[in-house]
């Protein structure tokens, strides 16, 4: 448990699903991603679906590598528009890699978007230029990302040294921990809600940052965690879209006309939280069924957490888009994911 009375985002996802009205979860979909993914392990591993879209980010060995991270992970949410046209883009990027493109573009024209002495102040122009984009569209929620710098840079400065460092040294190597002190000390990675009366949690947004570190330093230096099996997947809009695709997932007819109509799902509300609970849930169950599976081939072959499940899943949904596009998926208007 988290916090005090709210259920963990491994528990909230078997709790949430237990009781889920408009979502479920099939094993003959889990069955048929599965034997999808186990074509894609090799002796090295699971292979990650090649989406044509290379991150952009700082040399391991960058002394402000960390904060880089940080900052990306404190903005990496709501990335949506409701139409092709009114997208956002940066240097022909979209969603997340947009992000990506705008601080590193940052970076280069000479501003310090990694030092919260810079973005704890930062104002409403600063942030204009920061995220403009190649056409009219603009970022979506622009007055919330500028709210949430404020928020964490603040922090940063008044509790952690000016930079997140300081957080991970005192987690002392544990994924479990780290996540836990985010969510204690940031207010705005506090992913939370309540379900038939429980306060459940989804953390995304925190439990991503704890593996965008992992992934980043190779499991070594600053991203050396003996307990990464605890982080779940990142509830967000896309992955279930995936889940859905493979019958692994399923919605409700009255909740399928919701998505296919384009109405916004409340931050928090009954079908929000069965998808992203759900979400979870059903990852945890596809994990243990490659475990099974490839134990009974004998294949002495790691199993990919489920961090590394998500991130083969929204691969595999941007490879994959043309196809995905028969599914429709949830859209939330927040700072959660």
């Amino acid at each position: 448990m988290v916090r005090e009375g709210v259920l963990g985002p491994a528990e909230s996802g078997e709790f949430i699903s237990n009781r889920a009205n408009s979502v479920k979860i099939h094993d003959e979909g889990l069955e048929k991603l599965c034997d999808e993914m186990l074509l894609s392990m090799k002796e090295s591993g699971l292979q990650i679906p090649e989406t044509g879209a290379s991150s952009i980010h700082p040399n391991k060995d960058h002394s402000r590598a960390v904060d880089w991270i940080f900052v990306i992970d404190a903005l990496n949410f709501c990335f949506w528009s409701k139409s092709k046209d009114n997208q956002w883009t940066v240097n022909g990027f979209t969603g997340y890699y947009a992000l990506e493109a705008a601080l590193h573009r940052a970076i280069e024209e000479g501003i310090d978007i990694t030092n919260p002495e810079y973005y704890s102040k930062i104002s409403e122009n600063d942030a204009i230029k920061i995220f403009r984009g190649d056409t009219i569209a603009t970022i979506p929620l622009l007055d919330k990302r500028i709210s949430v710098l404020h928020e964490v840079g603040s922090i940063l400065l008044e509790k952690l040294q000016g930079t997140f460092v300081t957080c991970i040294k005192k987690a002392h190597n544990s994924a479990e921990k780290l996540m836990e002190m985010v969510v204690h000390l940031f207010p705005c990675f506090r992913d939370e809600a309540v379900y038939h009366g429980q306060k459940v949690s989804f953390y995304k947004r925190a439990q991503i940052l704890v593996a965008d570190l992992w992934n980043f330093f190779g499991g070594n230096d600053w991203g050396e965690f003996y307990d990464m099996d605890e982080i779940t997947m990142f509830a967000d809009y896309r992955v279930p879209q995936v889940l859905v695709y493979f019958g692994a997932m399923s919605y409700s007819d009255a909740l399928m006309d919701k998505l296919k109509s384009d109405t916004l799902l409340e931050s928090g509300s009954e079908e929000e939280v069965e998808i992203r609970g759900c979400s979870i849930h059903a990852v945890e169950l596809l994990r243990k069924k490659l475990k099974e599976k490839l134990e009974a081939r004998g294949q002495k072959m790691e199993v990919p957490n489920s961090s590394l499940i998500d991130y083969y899943l929204w691969c595999y949904r941007r490879k994959h888009a043309k196809d995905m596009e028969t599914v429709p998926y949830h859209k939330t208007l927040g700072i959660y994911y």
